[in-house]
């Protein structure tokens, strides 16, 4: 009688340290699987923009510092162009890293350079509502971090496709499409659509140099304030400083070898009006607004350069997965006299690859130790 007492009480720990050892291996499993994802997916992001830090500059004693963030190329998908997944996984690695990049840094205000949307300047109007949620979605900012966008060729088409009814409806739900001065901290913002450049007497055309006029009066004006009868532009604008370009295309360059910085390793050579502005309306922009720094988007890769200004140009790198093996953004530190700028490196979709690929090569790993010992205990009883 005790005997058999003693064999239930054996049979039934073995029962119970059988079932432990399989909740200990589920857990290792589940650890791995949880923590691949929760890495990828939700830290990896703030963990590689933490690195990244603000340029610091002498402060203005006039001005504080304004810091402003600077991205391209977000390249929405529309409902014709690429696969869902890829819509669906690239899009919201975008998304987390803009938020984490404002949860961490925090900046004055964001500007993203154009190409917004990648199919913007042909869907229809339910198509375009969809891609205006979305992009709210993803790219929301608190109330006091002001969101400036800047239309793209790929938001209202390259210069030969404009249409009033397209470029007016990107303006009703988004910023600018035309020529804007903006001022923040006293630091002014010229707001360029580029497409609107070539000069050829279009009436986007027409309407851009009436605005570019307009805006170098204003300038004008701030720099002879005691004798400028304009007050409303006085209020708004206070104090002059030689303005910031910001457009969706770079100033011309005939290719990336006048880059000082860049990150592709094949030198893209570029087109008057459709890389690049072409060498006219350069030159003319430079003489008309003498600006002291310029930043455009567009190509894809980051390049900064002395432009034919004569002055700093920094080419943005797309923000998204889609056109970039390593997306990028800057961060600029402005005053109204001096600027400093750094490029962050967002999260690499090879990284994430290859932590995926680690944690899959654990699990095989885990699986084959388990089975290898299961057939030995199986051995041994026979």
């Amino acid at each position: 009688m005790y005997l058999r007492k003693l064999c239930r009480i054996l049979y039934e720990n073995m029962i119970k340290n059988k079932m432990s050892l399989r909740k200990r291996k589920l857990c290792i499993y589940f650890l791995i699987v949880f923590g691949s994802i929760f890495y990828c997916e939700f830290l990896a992001d703030y963990i590689t923009l933490w690195k990244c830090e603000w340029p610091r500059l002498k402060q203005h004693k006039d001005a504080p510092d304004l810091r402003a963030m600077l991205l391209a190329d977000v390249h929405l998908l529309g409902p014709i162009n690429g696969h869902w997944l890829d819509k669906l996984y690239r899009e919201w690695h975008m998304r987390r890293a803009f938020q984490a990049s404002i949860t961490i840094h925090y900046p004055d205000v964001v500007f993203i350079l154009g190409d917004l949307f990648d199919e913007g300047y042909f869907v229809n109007q339910h198509y375009f509502r969809e891609y205006i949620r979305r992009f709210r979605s993803y790219f929301h900012t608190p109330q006091h971090i002001r969101l400036i966008s800047i239309a793209g060729n790929h938001d209202i088409g390259f210069h030969y496709r404009m249409q009033p009814y397209v470029v007016n409806r990107f303006k009703r739900h988004l910023n600018y499409t035309g020529i804007h001065l903006y001022t923040v901290n006293k630091v002014h913002f010229i707001l360029i659509n580029s497409m609107a450049m070539e000069n050829d007497g279009c009436s986007f055309c027409k309407n851009a140099l009436k605005d570019l006029y307009n805006i170098k009066d204003k300038l004008d004006c701030l720099r002879n304030v005691h004798t400028c009868p304009d007050m409303e532009t006085i209020q708004n604008h206070q104090y002059y400083s030689r303005p910031i370009v910001m457009q969706h295309f770079p100033t011309f360059r005939t290719s990336d070898k006048s880059c000082e910085e860049h990150d592709y390793l094949e030198l893209e050579e570029y087109r008057e009006k459709w890389e690049v502005l072409s060498r006219n309306s350069t030159d003319w922009l430079g003489e008309l607004l003498q600006p002291r720094l310029s930043f455009a988007g567009h190509s894809h890769h980051y390049c900064h350069s002395i432009n034919r200004w004569g002055v700093d140009e920094y080419t943005l790198a797309s923000f998204n997965w889609r056109n970039k093996i390593n997306p990028s953004f800057l961060m600029a530190t402005l005053t109204p006299e001096n600027h400093l700028v750094s490029k962050c490196n967002m999260l690499e979709q090879q990284t994430v690859v290859n932590v995926y690929l680690c944690a899959i090569f654990l699990i095989i790993v885990a699986l084959v130790r388990d089975t290898h010992r299961w057939f030995l205990q199986k051995i041994k009883l026979l």
